[in-house]
């Protein structure tokens, strides 16, 4: 799976990690793209796709072995 659906996906099954992003970040679903998830630059998402892929991965949402 790409990190857009791996980010969707942890998104869409994980409560905690949708309050970090919604609460704590202001940052919401529909603001995770192609783009923004790979841009580690201002407007970027990329820092924190990789730490919803990580606590996915820690609260068993998805495989790490499934990650491209």
């Amino acid at each position: 799976m790409d990190k857009l659906e791996a980010v969707q996906r942890v998104l869409r099954f994980s409560e905690s990690v949708r309050n970090l992003c919604e609460k704590d970040k202001k940052v919401f679903f529909d603001d995770f793209d192609d783009k923004t998830v790979m841009s580690y630059d201002k407007g970027g998402h990329g820092e924190l796709a990789d730490l919803i892929i990580e606590k996915g991965v820690e609260e068993g949402f998805i495989d790490e072995d499934d990650l491209d």
